[in-house]
């Protein structure tokens, strides 16, 4: 069994994120998605590049969780008839899109293609 897959492949990504469940091991899900990958005439990618897409997932859907907590408070407050603090709130999204970047930069995934590439921000993969 050859693990020659090159590291920054966004099928792979792909794969993981739709094998992923929070409660599932990396193991498994490395090996749902090494099972993936043969039926679609890949090949398996090894478990530590796996993982660390297993991680990269799984904090990129916390983060997410944590803005939807923010705006949901945000909708909360206006529907209560109160003024939401604007500043606040943009802070609190500010700061957990800071945090995004940092697991990104640390994990260094691939940025998908048809995604337009900010200035100042460089492409981190094909």
């Amino acid at each position: 069994m050859r693990f020659a897959i090159p590291p920054n492949d966004p099928r792979v990504a792909v794969l993981v994120a739709a094998a992923d469940v929070d409660d599932l091991p990396a193991a498994e899900v490395a090996r749902r998605v090494g099972e993936a990958a043969s039926r679609v005439g890949m090949r398996r990618p090894s478990y530590g590049h796996v993982r660390r897409l297993v991680l990269v997932e799984r904090r990129r859907r916390a983060l997410e969780r944590e803005g939807k907590v923010v705006l949901g408070r945000f909708a909360e407050t206006l529907a209560a008839g109160r003024v939401p603090s604007a500043v606040l709130v943009l802070e609190r999204l500010r700061e957990l899109e800071r945090r995004r970047e940092l697991v990104f930069q640390e994990h260094k995934p691939f940025v998908d293609p048809g995604r337009p590439i900010g200035p100042g921000r460089r492409s981190r993969g094909p």
